[in-house]
């Protein structure tokens, strides 16, 4: 029997693992051979910069690199910018600024007023943080008993209890401010002509626009006066001293003044000046401040009259008192510094009220 014509051209058996295992490791070696002939032949390419490694690639192969995005193949990611964070660990952080301080609101009350013990009721009736006690008026009469010579001679002097009744609330947490009328007292010239302020071609006493006399901040006792009693006051524990007319005056008819020793305009500011030292000292022991009241007109051309500089109150206010026109003055001196009085009547006397800033 013949065979049948699928028999034609012999038998063919199948592949066994060893045929695919060894094509598989050709395709392998050839790739290999592939890769590291293309990497020797790229390594002429490679160009070494601070910048690292880049590849300059001849231009005929170039046309596989994407130039400024005008080339074809895949868009890569654009090149960001090389940012660094340095901490600097010295540097502060920005702080939120703290609010304001409210102000103060300073209440004036009268000595005995601390004598009785109805201040602290008035103080909590109006929710007032500070006082204001007038301890030297107008007149010259202090409301406490000085050690000075000429108090006792002038009789000005206040009564002890007062004074251990004020020494005993300054020991308290309540701000107290002191207001002392330097130069102008109208009882120690009445006692001693030599330290007054005269009528020009007369013996007798000059007198303001308010007919009170004036002491001559020219007589050096009288400097010496005043600033000692600064220094009984904050020897009391009062926290401020508010100086009132501690200038030669520049109210009333001061061309009817008598001109000599104990007025010289000449030597009005070095006069001033002298006092105010006297006073700052005289505080200073005690950790009391020396505050200024300037009425309107006691600078610029006021200053030819009261001896009284801009520099001066720089230098020797702790803060400068006085109602709005007199503030105006001083545009420079704006600021937590300035406090203004806004007056008040009470039982025909003259007393003021202030908004300051709390104290330090």
């Amino acid at each position: 029997m013949g065979r049948s014509n699928r028999d034609v051209g012999g038998y063919r058996g199948r592949r066994t693992i060893t045929d695919i295992l060894r094509g598989i490791a050709i395709v392998l070696a050839v790739a290999v051979v592939l890769v590291l002939a293309g990497v020797l032949y790229l390594q002429r390419y490679l160009v070494y910069t601070d910048d690292g490694v880049k590849l300059d690639l001849p231009p005929f192969l170039q046309m596989f690199r994407q130039e400024d995005g005008e080339q074809g193949g895949s868009a890569s990611p654009p090149e960001l910018p090389d940012i660094s964070l340095t901490e600097d660990p010295d540097a502060s952080q920005p702080e939120p600024e703290p609010e304001p301080e409210p102000p103060g609101f300073a209440l004036s009350l009268a000595v005995d007023e601390i004598v009785n013990g109805t201040a602290a009721v008035r103080l909590e009736e109006t929710g007032a943080q500070a006082v204001i006690l007038e301890v030297k008026d107008r007149m010259g009469q202090l409301s406490w008993p000085s050690e000075q010579t000429i108090a006792g001679w002038s009789h000005v002097n206040g009564q002890q209890a007062a004074a251990d009744a004020l020494r005993q609330w300054n020991q308290g947490e309540v701000y107290t401010i002191a207001r002392v009328h330097c130069f102008r007292d109208d009882t120690v010239p009445y006692y001693n002509n030599r330290l007054a302020l005269r009528w020009a071609g007369t013996e007798w006493n000059w007198r303001d626009e308010l007919g009170l006399r004036w002491t001559s901040p020219a007589q050096e006792d009288i400097r010496a006066y005043n600033a000692a009693l600064c220094g009984e006051l904050a020897a009391m524990g009062f926290d401020e001293i508010v100086l009132e007319e501690f200038y030669f005056p520049v109210t009333g008819k001061l061309d009817t003044i008598r001109r000599g020793d104990s007025y010289n305009p000449s030597q009005f500011t070095a006069q001033v000046e002298d006092f105010l030292t006297r006073a700052q000292q005289a505080a200073e022991p005690y950790g009391a401040k020396i505050s200024l009241r300037i009425p309107a007109g006691v600078l610029g051309e006021g200053s030819a009259a009261s001896g009284l500089t801009p520099e001066m109150l720089e230098r020797f206010g702790y803060r400068i008192w006085g109602d709005r026109e007199g503030l105006s003055a001083l545009p420079e001196l704006e600021g937590e510094r300035m406090v203004q009085i806004v007056p008040q009547a009470e039982e025909n006397r003259e007393l003021f009220q202030a908004v300051i800033p709390q104290p330090e």
